[in-house]
């Protein structure tokens, strides 16, 4: 007999982001394992990242939306207002108070959702939420003590533990204080890196026996038909770039080597550093681009790049994006300039010729470019079986429908 999940997902097609194809891929096969999903979603997304889009709900789902509002606006809103008013007596106001004050945990805590989460609940065996906004979390946990049904925490991305967050001080608190009720509510925690699963277990040891890993995964191989050795040597990053992620290293090494045949392509729009560059290297920068098309100018790298910032203080980084998945799933030699961590781990153990920089020096950052543009005319094109076999996420889907079978049986023995 089929079971029915209420599926918590504030980013839900036809948003098109990073965080949207673990949660819709998941809704697309769990039919076939039992499971059929309720979708719970935001009507129009305040998120000032997202593009509106206009796309119908996915086929085949039942989707219910609620609205949000725009609690971001309106701190933006007071704090602009109160940064003229400083302007007046020659002060100025950089850090915004009432973001930090207001939007706890975070301004999507304004998306409408708990009311009709507790509604559409009751319809279901089980919740599932996926996460960010973490704020959909405590949404969930909120229903999950009025309902009593059992819940599944689907962490993306570390919350209080990710460190290229930096929160306020009372912001910090009030995160930690909802992370603390999430995991004393859920029934289950998941992760999508066993790194993030060591963290969670070691600041939460009474929860420990919660957390599960259950990866990114890919959602369909893309497997290059060609040697990348052909026409000129494209070193290709997909995404944007901010903070510490910024690709200055690699291009003061393509600077250095000076080499007219090696192409830098960005896509994903320009970045900060590109005025001080365009003249010592060629660089080609496309905008952002649907995922579809993004995968398919993927294929036509020479060499993919990944990088991942170095966070001051931060001893193990455990952060894993979809992109890097993505990249696995061509098949193509990946340069990786990221710190020691899931990562690069993955990484090495996946790719079928990886170049793996985890020393922060460009000495090896430049040697590693060095060897992948001399090995460009031998380089292999083949996507890792292992990769192939445990991370598509088809199976990935089964490890969810199995843990949702678990939880959803303790409960009903429990009750």
């Amino acid at each position: 007999m089929m079971k029915k999940v209420l599926m918590i997902c504030y980013y839900f097609p036809p948003i098109v982001t990073s965080g949207v194809a673990r949660s819709f891929e998941f809704s697309k096969l769990l039919p076939h394992l039992g499971w059929e999903p309720l979708v719970l979603t935001v009507r129009h997304s305040k998120d000032p990242w997202i593009e509106p889009s206009l796309g119908a709900d996915p086929k085949g789902i039942r989707v219910e939306r609620t609205l949000e509002w725009n609690l971001a606006g309106l701190a933006d809103f007071l704090h602009g207002c109160c940064c003229r008013v400083a302007r007046l007596f020659g002060k100025s106001l950089t850090h915004n108070l009432f973001r930090e004050y207001l939007c706890l945990p975070d301004s999507q805590i304004a998306w409408f959702s708990t009311i009709r989460a507790r509604s559409l609940a009751r319809e279901c065996d089980l919740i599932y939420v996926s996460c960010s906004p973490f704020s959909s979390s405590v949404s969930a946990a909120i229903v999950k003590r009025l309902t009593g049904r059992p819940l599944v925490v689907d962490f993306r991305d570390a919350w209080s533990l990710n460190p290229t967050a930096h929160p306020g001080r009372f912001q910090r608190a009030m995160i930690d204080r909802c992370e603390r009720f999430v995991l004393g509510a859920c029934d289950a925690l998941v992760v999508n890196t066993d790194g993030a699963a060591r963290l969670y277990a070691a600041v939460y040891p009474e929860h420990a026996e919660k957390i599960v890993t259950i990866p990114n995964g890919y959602d369909a191989l893309t497997p290059v038909d060609r040697r990348p050795g052909e026409g000129d040597f494209q070193i290709m990053h997909v995404g944007t770039f901010y903070g510490e992620r910024t690709p200055d290293a690699l291009l003061e090494c393509l600077a250095e080597m000076g080499r007219d045949d090696i192409v830098f392509v960005q896509v994903g729009g320009s970045f900060q550093s590109y005025e001080q560059f365009k003249k010592r290297v060629r660089i080609k920068i496309l905008p952002r681009l649907p995922r579809e098309r993004a995968l398919e100018l993927m294929r036509e790298a020479s060499l993919l790049y990944l990088k991942q910032g170095w966070e001051p203080g931060v001893s193990e980084h455990i952060a894993v994006g979809a992109k890097t998945y993505e990249y696995l799933a061509t098949g193509l030699p990946i340069l990786a300039e990221t710190p020691p961590g899931d990562n690069a781990e993955l990484v090495r153990k996946y790719a079928s010729t990886g170049y793996v920089v985890t020393s922060n020096t460009r000495a090896d950052l430049r040697h590693a470019v060095e060897r992948a543009y001399d090995a460009r005319s031998r380089a292999s094109v083949a996507i890792h079986p292992e990769f192939e076999k445990k991370l598509s996420r088809r199976d990935l889907t089964r490890q969810l429908a199995t843990l949702f079978d678990k939880v959803s049986a303790r409960s009903g023995s429990n009750s």
